[in-house]
């Protein structure tokens, strides 16, 4: 008998609550008063606080004057939300309960702003936690746990993801991890397409320019304690630094009067070149099966521009030292080709251009070889005698700002001074007379 009297109460008490939501579903007037109302609840988590009306209509006036049983013929009010729950007491609604009115009214349970966080940080722990469980003990649970904790790395690009499609980003994740996983361990190199298929069975899964190489090239970048690469050749070192290959035939450098070891044995093809005087175009592919290089007399002279590279080879060709050309611009080829020279204890002496693009790659280059590497013709003797009359813009300009040598900051700040660039070409004279007689 008690059961079935607390069932009926619990009736009564719902059809009440429904009851008077439709009283105030038949007063449109009251709407934006409860929609204001069911806002402040979500923020505060709790019925309190006041409203704000501005700019009331004619009908709002009208239901408010007749709820309040007060004039409320005017452009605003402020209203309290107690005292607006209240008022029902004294109507045919006693005792009902304005939260439960709130809920049928909107047909939706009333929820604050800290419930729905709590809840969602919980399901957002609880699926990472999901995602975790098949890797745990490996390098890829570090990085993605380490990105969540200290929201770095990946971080933001997983969290907007999650946002958008959760199931989507557990398959990225999924791959992600598993490529982290399984990167070649010695120095054997994969082509990235070839790696993707491996894993995920599509070769354009691990493609830079997807959420999933991206995601991968955050945790290479986490397994080498570097930050993301941001332009294609950084991103294309990291990839060949973690054994993959990726634009290995176009990826290339131009060098003469350098031979090479392979397991031990020179390299006859690079050998012949060698003999014959002749300059070698070597792609990123060719550098990956090569385990040593060697220089003339420990020297080795780079130059930006392929017009002057290959005078200079014409001019010394009775001597044919060991020469690069970088075809103004850094590619990977390149550097790997430099890495592997100055492990013999090889001297580098760089020169390019005098322009900011120029002066940022001999910067590039000092920074990442030290004392391995000679300015070569970069001071401002030099730049006084062949300042061009090209003016360079501010937009150009405005990248001398991160130069870091102090060697290159010197001549930087003349070119900022003086606004023109000046170009390599007219120290030819200089750089084949110090060539001929060993700098």
């Amino acid at each position: 008998m008690g059961w079935k009297s607390e069932r009926i109460g619990s009736l009564m008490e719902n059809g009440l609550s429904k009851a008077c939501a439709d009283y105030f579903k038949n007063t449109p007037g009251l709407r934006r008063s409860l929609e204001k109302i069911k806002e402040k609840y979500e923020s505060l988590g709790h019925l309190g606080g006041s409203i704000q009306l501005f700019h009331l209509k004619e009908d709002e006036k009208e239901a408010l004057s007749g709820y309040f049983q007060k004039d409320y013929y005017k452009k605003s009010a402020q209203i309290s939300v107690m005292s607006f729950a209240k008022v029902l007491n004294n109507t045919r609604f006693e005792g009902v309960d304005f939260i439960d009115v709130l809920e049928c009214y909107f047909g939706e349970k009333l929820q604050s702003k800290k419930e729905l966080h709590l809840q969602y940080e919980e399901a957002k722990k609880s699926y990472f936690d999901k995602v975790l469980k098949p890797f745990e003990g490996t390098l890829a649970n570090k990085w993605l746990k380490d990105a969540l904790e200290n929201k770095d790395n990946a971080y933001r690009i997983i969290s907007q993801k999650y946002d958008e499609n959760p199931s989507l980003l557990e398959k990225y994740l999924q791959y992600a991890c598993e490529g982290l996983n399984q990167l070649p361990l010695d120095d054997t190199k994969i082509r990235l397409a070839l790696y993707a298929s491996r894993i995920t069975k599509d070769p354009h899964t691990f493609d830079r320019n997807k959420i999933c190489g991206k995601l991968l090239l955050y945790a290479i970048a986490y397994k080498f304690n570097c930050t993301y690469p941001e332009n294609a050749e950084e991103q294309s070192e990291l990839l060949y630094k973690s054994g993959l290959l990726i634009d290995e035939l176009s990826n290339f450098t131009m060098c003469s009067g350098i031979s090479a070891w392979k397991t031990e044995e020179i390299h006859k093809g690079w050998e012949g070149f060698m003999q014959s005087g002749e300059p070698l175009q070597i792609s990123l592919l060719n550098l990956s099966n090569i385990e040593e290089v060697k220089c003339r007399d420990k020297k080795v002279y780079v130059f930006e521009n392929p017009t002057v590279f290959s005078e200079v080879l014409y001019q010394t060709r009775k001597i044919s030292p060991s020469t690069i050309c970088t075809y103004g611009q850094l590619r990977l080829a390149s550097l790997v080709l430099l890495d592997k020279i100055v492990q013999d204890d090889v001297k580098v002496y760089y020169s390019g251009d005098f322009d900011p693009e120029g002066i940022m790659i001999a910067d590039k280059l000092k920074q990442r070889y030290g004392e391995s590497l000679i300015l070569w013709r970069y001071g401002i003797e030099e730049y006084n005698e062949i300042q061009s009359k090209v003016k360079l813009t501010e937009q150009r300009l405005k990248k001398l700002d991160n130069i870091k040598s102090p060697e290159l900051q010197v001549i930087a700040n003349e070119i900022k001074k003086r606004r023109y660039g000046a170009y390599q070409e007219l120290l030819l004279e200089y750089y084949i007379s110090d060539i001929l007689e060993g700098i």
